[in-house]
This record gives structure tokens, sequence and C-alpha cells, in this order.
């Protein structure tokens, strides 16, 4: 039988059949909702990621490490569940800010519903990051965010697939790579 060395990235198998690389999510929702803190922002909404995912899973679980980490308390109808796309960034936002009691700052789980979010704020009259601030997940848009390491993560899978053909044996069946925070403008 003829087996083709194999490294999953940003994804792995249940049974843990195959090694795999991921980003460190939960520390990543963490350092993301701790940036919002030392901002000097109370109350910080989350708009996650499509529930029943593990990313989303995750940075839920960074978040609320962060919240009582800090003595905030954890305030449910401060999460909402995108879709990972604009407009529901943009719906989610509208939403948490019809509360009674609006959020200040907002982690979105990835820059793309971080894009909507920004634009329902302004439609809002409310200035990021004056008023409101946001921060993403991912890097692919000019606020601050964390860094999704593919590339990284990629490298690291080529130099796993080089041993494992190489005859050695890894002793880790999944690596988790760190997700730098970036500063730019909006927090």
């Amino acid at each position: 039988l003829f087996t083709v060395p194999s490294v999953l990235v940003n994804c792995y198998d249940q049974d843990r059949r195959l090694p795999s690389i991921i980003p460190g999510d939960v520390a990543g929702g963490r350092a993301a909702t701790e940036r919002l803190i030392r901002a000097g922002r109370n109350r910080i909404a989350l708009i996650n990621g499509q529930d029943g995912l593990d990313n989303p899973r995750d940075r839920l679980r960074g978040y609320k490490q962060a919240l009582a980490s800090n003595d905030f308390s954890f305030d449910p109808h401060l999460v909402r569940y995108g879709n990972w796309e604009p407009s529901s960034g943009y719906a989610e936002t509208q939403i948490l800010m019809d509360l009674p009691n609006p959020p200040d700052a907002i982690f979105c789980a990835n820059d793309l519903m971080a894009l909507g979010c920004i634009e329902a704020l302004k439609d809002r009259g409310k200035s990021v990051p004056k008023d409101v601030s946001v921060i993403g997940f991912d890097n692919r848009a000019p606020l601050t965010t964390l860094h999704l390491p593919l590339f990284e993560m990629g490298a690291m899978a080529v130099e796993m697939i080089h041993d494992i053909a190489g005859g050695l044996k890894s002793s880790h069946d999944q690596l988790k790579v760190e997700c730098a925070l970036v500063e730019r403008e909006s927090v």
C-alpha cells in the first residue's frame, strides 16, 4: 500500500489520523478582546462566525476568557452570529446598536464582517474608533485585526511533509500557530 505524506492546514480531521496545523483561535479571540479592554472599552460585543464551527467556538472561548480575566461579566446579548460576509456584519451591528445599552466596542470574527460593521456604524453617525472601536480577524482589511498566519502554516506543513517523507515521526498531531495583533486605526 502506497501512502502519500499529508498534513492538513487550517483544518483537522476528527479522528486525528493526519497531522494538522491550525491558527490559535482561542488565544486570538482573547488578544482581540484584551486589546479592546486596553483601549478603555467596557461594553464589548462579538460578531462571530456561524455557530457550530470550530473557529467561532474557539474565538468565543477566547473572548469569554478575556472578559473573565478582566472582571467583566459575560452578556449573551452582546454575542451575535454572522456568516463571514460584510452584509451579516452590517445586520448584526444594527441589532447590537439597537440594544438599550449598546456596545462601545465590537470584535468581529473576520475582517469582512468588520467592514460591514464599520459601514453600519457610519450609517448611524458613529465614528470609528472615537465612538465605537472595531477589531477584526484575518488581516484582509485596513483595520486593527489579528493576522491569520496562512503563509506560516503552509510553510510548517511543507516542513512536516518533508520530515514525514524522510521517515521522522512527529510527536505533535496538531500544531497551533499564533495570530499576531496588527494595529491600525479602528481601535
